[in-house]
């Protein structure tokens, strides 16, 4: 089962002739700035000649600290998207069920699917902007009673965020037999972000957090699930040793020290967007509006706008694979770069 996603394709820009480095790359949503100087440092310091921390300590404690969560609350991982195949492993079976609020990040299908447990998707609605009914969704849960709810917020690739009352009504709804994972991979880069962690404490949620979008760590591959001690320990059972490396796990120690490098990305993206909701705006494109660090526009056909685009040597995702065939999903980088896929998307749209 092969999951789709942003990113550049080598063997596609080879057989285009074109380099990574020659290509404009917006279909991966990091951190415009790439990683912190201090991050680099720690990543060349680290030692290669020695097995890393198959616990890794050094970057939980970190963590535990800078989340204000006991150490036993936390688990590294080779990216967020290795525990969310291991939350699956650990959690569903095949006669559970597992709902995904929908068009989201297709790795929860995925695992869920490897895990032969029955897949529900709760869609919402393009005449809605994207924002899900939460009476609906609450009412499918409590008549469901899924083992496992998955929900991205702020949403992968629509940009909705849901706030703290709605994220509420469906832990109550999921209830205590079920595990709400909440995705937050792109909380650290969204517009009026809030605290979610005191849900901790409810017992039924895990949280997801991926420092390859915030810290631009996308390279070496890192992200952290915060849950109750069991569900962390069922998780480390699986997981095989040594799965995040010494280079990771020093550049994540790293990155927490540097949040400064982070408010100055949260700066560049806020103005980066704005202008690109006006040009996009000024060339009749409709974006759905957004609360992270991408956007999402609706161009009719995204893979012949996705393709037309790479001949002008930039990237963008083709949301096909989200159930989405008109819209293409652009992550925000700085505004001379946006400026250069806006350029290239009028000629591409017949506007230029």
């Amino acid at each position: 089962m092969t999951t789709i996603h942003g990113g550049l394709d080598a063997g596609e820009l080879r057989s285009l002739g074109l380099r990574p480095g020659q290509v404009l790359d917006f279909s991966a949503n990091i951190n415009p700035l790439g990683p912190s100087p201090r991050v680099t440092n720690a990543a060349v310091e680290a030692d290669l000649s020695a097995y890393p921390d198959r616990h890794s300590i050094a970057l939980r404690e970190k963590l535990a600290t800078h989340l204000e969560v006991g150490i036993e609350n936390l688990v590294i991982g080779n990216g967020s998207t290795e525990l969310i195949h291991l939350l699956a492993r650990a959690r569903l079976r095949p006669h559970n069920t597992c709902l995904i609020l929908a068009p989201t990040f297709g790795e929860y299908e995925t695992a869920a699917n490897i895990a032969c447990a029955g897949v529900h998707l709760f869609w919402a609605d393009e005449a809605r902007e994207f924002r899900w009914s939460i009476d609906a969704a609450v009412e499918k849960i409590e008549r469901m009673r899924p083992q496992m709810v998955f929900l991205c917020n702020p949403n992968n690739p629509t940009g909705v965020y849901l706030d703290h009352g709605d994220v509420e009504r469906i832990r109550r709804a999921s209830g205590e037999g079920s595990l709400l994972v909440l995705d937050e991979a792109y909380v650290p880069l969204a517009d009026q972000r809030w605290n979610s962690l005191p849900l901790l404490g409810k017992g039924n949620v895990a949280f997801l957090r991926s420092m390859t979008k915030d810290h631009a760590l996308a390279g070496v591959r890192l992200g952290y699930l915060a849950a109750q001690p069991d569900v962390v320990s069922a998780i480390q059972q699986l997981q095989p040793a040594w799965s995040v490396n010494a280079v990771a796990q020093a550049a994540g120690v790293a990155a927490l020290e540097d949040e400064a490098h982070v408010e100055a990305a949260r700066k560049v993206i806020a103005e980066a967007k704005e202008y690109l909701y006006s040009e996009l705006d000024s060339i009749g494109v409709f974006v759905a509006p957004s609360s992270a660090n991408f956007v999402m526009a609706r161009v009719n056909d995204a893979s012949k706008v996705r393709s037309a685009l790479l001949k002008h040597a930039i990237v963008v995702r083709d949301c096909t694979s989200f159930g989405l065939p008109g819209y293409i999903r652009v992550a925000v980088r700085g505004q001379e770069e946006c400026a250069r896929l806006i350029e290239s998307l009028k000629e591409v749209l017949g506007h230029g």
